[in-house]
């Protein structure tokens, strides 16, 4: 009676593993997509971008031939060494910027006067 039980207990826990281990490999199959996705593109990204660049190269020396100086064709040569696009700028925490922007001068916070507002009114009038 005991074995079955064990037998019983360890079927469930085989079940339970299976769909564990299951739940994973759905999982990670999306995951390896994705990266093959994105590094085949960035593959191709590489060979149109090796290409472009040979045939602007290509291009220039032939407007170089024909007469053009480097100061003329400056605007379209391709300086690889910096980003032709800046990425977006990473801006600081909103409570870093109140804890830095909130002083005693510009807190809002009401400080008391010598004065009432009772002696402030009698004083206007």
């Amino acid at each position: 009676m005991e074995n079955q039980s064990l037998e019983t207990e360890f079927a469930a826990l085989d079940e339970q593993i299976r769909r564990e281990a299951e739940k994973k490999m759905q999982a990670i199959r999306v995951v390896a997509t994705a990266h093959k996705t994105l590094a085949d593109t960035r593959e191709e990204f590489a060979r149109t971008d090796a290409a472009n660049k040979k045939a602007l190269t290509d291009a220039i020396a032939d407007a170089r031939s024909a007469g053009f100086t480097d100061s003329d064709l400056k605007r379209w040569q391709a300086d690889d060494s910096k980003a032709s696009r800046r990425g977006p700028q990473r801006r600081p925490r909103k409570s870093a910027q109140k804890e830095q922007s909130v002083t005693p001068a510009n807190s809002g916070a009401v400080t008391a006067s010598p004065e009432s507002a009772g002696d402030k009114l009698a004083a206007s009038a």
